[in-house]
């Protein structure tokens, strides 16, 4: 991605997470998102909530922590790893904070999991999207495997991080603006960190005064 593009993308993503943040704000939202509810929970039944809740482990606070122990230990190159944890950390942290200045309530309905904290954006859904985007783009710089295996992998990876998102409506936890917001949000992160990594970092790495110094 160019220096222009990325730029513009920030640019964007921003100005969206603002317009999502006035609305929700406002309950504007709140059509769509009783309309979208009253779809999802017709789905409802024992098997669905099994299968909706096994999904949504996977923006839990325990997976999280897991998946970060496992990436310090397997990890082949510790600095990614780090690196991967570090984003990680940041998206909780965008997270809270959002939460804390929106400060919009849970769903009033009857939910099939509990969750204590504000709704607005939805947490997994960032934690997933970042995971998904992260892995993606690692598949996608990869020499290993053909075009036609990353696709299904990418596809594969894409189905679970959509899962993961409804799973959040269905369990009555979330709004489907929370998710959209969640989305958003992370999007913005990533684009701020790839620009970040790319155009600032790199170039400093790579300056005659970083070289001289660190010789």
């Amino acid at each position: 991605m160019k220096k222009k593009t990325n730029i513009t993308l920030i640019i964007i993503l921003a100005i969206l997470l603002i317009i999502e943040i006035i609305l929700v704000k406002n309950e504007y939202f709140l059509a769509i998102d009783n309309f979208v509810y009253h779809h999802i929970s017709k789905l409802i039944n024992p098997v669905n909530t099994a299968i909706f809740k096994f999904f949504s482990f996977f923006g839990s606070e325990i997976f999280i922590i897991s998946l970060c122990i496992l990436i310090l230990i397997l990890s082949k190159k510790k600095g990614r790893g780090v690196g991967f944890i570090f984003i990680l950390l940041l998206t909780l942290l965008e997270n809270q904070g959002l939460k804390l200045l929106i400060a919009r309530e849970r769903p009033n309905i009857n939910p099939l999991v509990i969750e204590n904290n504000y709704s607005f954006p939805s947490g997994h859904t960032m934690i997933i999207t970042v995971i998904i985007s992260l892995l993606m783009f690692y598949l996608w710089q990869s020499k290993k495997g053909s075009k036609a295996q990353k696709i299904i992998i990418t596809s594969l990876m894409i189905i679970i991080a959509l899962l993961v998102m409804l799973s959040r409506i269905y369990l009555g936890v979330h709004f489907f603006s929370d998710i959209i917001g969640g989305i958003t949000a992370s999007l913005l992160l990533l684009s701020i960190v790839y620009y970040y990594y790319t155009f600032k970092y790199k170039a400093s790495i790579k300056s005659p005064t970083f070289i001289k110094n660190n010789k």
